[in-house]
């Protein structure tokens, strides 16, 4: 049986262009199915009222309650509904989180300083994974401030060949862009043993990595980037290619935490970049 965060996923991926049937065999479901959950998402306020901002009224109910008796975001949840209020469990979370109300449990992990978050390709991580002996390896390049995937490739062995791929792409993709990546974190292992071993580093050097670090903690970036291999071992195998599932990962739909919305890394991603171009015109035409 579908949960209502995958109903609501397949609605948002038909809407990004996403076809019906590779949404039925992803989620082994037939496509008059996915209709049926399309047909049913424009009559259910309840699903569509996670979609949407909370009123001002819902927030300053919140905070009162926290105020009032340091009461986490579940009780919150229960007294409102309660009360007769429509507002999703994880809105709640995500305004409480928003307002320093609850403690984020990856912080540790992500560890980047709020101007980092809000610059694309300011941090990027390299890891790798295997679904199991049988698949190959996947090795990907993400960005961490929008969990774009910028580059991916698939290998029976890792190589130097396949991460100087890898780093070719996002090379490419930052040309296009007109960014720069400021640093690269490689997960600890193959990766930075080759980095280390080989003539890597100076092709990536070329390739504008000018700052890489090795991860010094070991799982690091393979914890930052635990989701994306989940949603890799699920959907990977229901499309035909790496490049196919790279397509459809930063087309999902995903919560922009800081506006409480639903966007996607592909929407993000453009957004950020016309901000920041748009802070530089700016700025630019103060000095000229």
């Amino acid at each position: 049986m579908l949960s209502t965060d995958d109903k609501r996923f397949i609605v948002k991926s038909v809407e990004n262009g996403y076809k019906i049937s590779d949404l039925a065999r992803m989620f082994n479901v037939t496509p008059r199915r996915v209709q049926q959950i399309l047909k049913e998402d424009t009559s259910d306020q309840s699903m569509r009222r996670k979609t949407v901002n909370l009123s001002r009224e819902e927030m300053e109910n919140i905070e009162n309650l926290w105020t009032n008796y340091k009461i986490g975001s579940r009780t919150i949840y229960y007294l409102m509904k309660n009360q007769g209020k429509q507002v999703s469990y994880y809105q709640i979370y995500n305004f409480m989180r928003n307002r320093n109300m609850i403690k984020s449990k990856d912080s540790r992990i992500r560890g980047e300083t709020e101007q980092q978050i809000e610059s694309p390709l300011s941090t990027v991580y390299m890891d790798y994974h295997q679904t199991s002996t049988e698949s190959p390896y996947a090795v990907v390049c993400v960005d961490m401030s929008t969990k774009k995937i910028l580059s991916i490739v698939e290998s029976r062995k890792i190589t130097k060949e396949v991460m100087e791929q890898v780093a070719d792409n996002v090379f490419k993709f930052s040309t296009e862009k007109g960014l720069s990546v400021k640093k690269l974190y490689l997960r600890n292992g193959i990766l930075s043993i080759l980095y280390g071993a080989t003539d890597l580093k100076y092709h990536m050097k070329r390739k504008g990595f000018d700052e890489v670090e090795q991860d010094k903690h070991g799982n690091r970036v393979h914890l930052a980037l635990s989701r994306l291999w989940q949603n890799y071992d699920r959907f990977r195998w229901n499309t035909d290619s790496p490049e196919k599932f790279m397509y459809w990962y930063n087309q999902r739909p995903i919560i922009n935490r800081k506006e409480n919305r639903v966007t996607t890394p592909n929407e993000l991603m453009d957004e950020m970049i016309n901000t920041t171009n748009t802070v530089i015109s700016h700025g630019s035409g103060i000095f000229s």
